[in-house]
């Protein structure tokens, strides 16, 4: 499959930092209606990720009010390069078992591919378009 990684990603992309709050990040995911968030230092810089799992896990292990992502967030992060093919991104995708990739430039967060960015890959750009009907 022809592409890169940033023919694949979206580029608005909702983080947080380290030192965001569980609250916080819950209600991030709910009103955005998104699965994970990445965790950036002041300079953009990928830390780590704070997936819906994560997030559950540790409301489930009834943690406090003051438990942050540097807390629960999975590292290193697994990222990857914007201009890595299609290829290399679906088999990181598929052999570390993650839903949401953070895409970086020059090491800082430019973008986001999760499954439904690689649907609609497929659907787009290589899928053949359905017959005519007429």
């Amino acid at each position: 499959m022809k592409g890169h990684a940033r023919n694949l990603m979206t580029e608005r992309v909702t983080a947080v930092t380290a030192g965001t709050l569980l609250e916080a990040i819950a209600q991030t995911l709910i009103a955005e209606g998104i699965g994970g968030v990445p965790v950036v230092d002041h300079e953009n810089r990928v830390l780590g990720f704070v997936s819906e799992t994560d997030l559950l896990a540790a409301l489930l292990r009834h943690i406090d009010g003051e438990t942050t992502a540097h807390d629960i967030m999975s590292r290193p992060p697994i990222t990857v390069d914007e201009f890595a093919t299609t290829d290399e991104v679906l088999t990181l995708m598929r052999e570390r078992h993650i839903h949401h990739l953070p895409v970086v430039r020059e090491g800082r967060l430019v973008g986001i591919i999760s499954p439904l960015d690689v649907l609609r890959f497929f659907v787009e750009r290589v899928m053949p378009p359905p017959p005519e009907v007429g």
